[in-house]
């Protein structure tokens, strides 16, 4: 295959992957892309060489560098929905007594509630998970700071 056929394979996966951006054809787009290089060069001219090339240079990019290079250009995930609610502190508005449910109050609205302990009105609770439409609180124990 020519240098031209090459760049064009290189060119076609450079657009997919800006279409896509799943860090999966930048690294063909880069293995072809020099295997075309490679090719004009006339170092690799046989079809099956170029082929070997291409797909041990793609093998190399994939394992060695598609980890870093998601990690360095990965977003920050920002928590949507119910997950953003683990981990905020709330307050029991209802009487949580397992194995029943009680309320709580979080971010201005009323959730239902369960835990693992007995939770009396206007305690402090942790959000530990989300199930459906209920939490799953712990209790958040008072520091005593000795003079308060």
């Amino acid at each position: 295959m020519s240098d031209m056929a090459w760049l064009i394979i290189a060119i076609v996966c450079g657009i997919i992957e800006v279409a896509t951006m799943g860090f999966w054809f930048l690294w063909l787009a880069l293995s072809a892309l020099l295997v075309s290089f490679l090719t004009w060069l006339n170092v690799v001219t046989a079809l099956s060489s170029q082929v070997i090339v291409f797909g041990v240079i793609t093998l190399f990019f994939v394992i060695f560098t598609r980890p870093l290079a998601v990690r360095v250009f990965k977003t920050r995930e920002v928590k949507s929905n119910v997950d953003a609610l683990i981990g905020l502190t709330g307050i029991v508005t209802m009487e949580i007594v397992p194995p029943e449910a009680g309320q709580v109050k979080l971010q201005g609205e009323i959730w239902t509630a369960r835990s693992n302990r007995e939770l009396s009105p206007n305690s402090l609770v942790r959000v530990r998970a989300v199930e459906g439409v209920t939490l799953y609180v712990d209790p958040i124990e008072e520091q005593n700071d000795g003079g308060v």
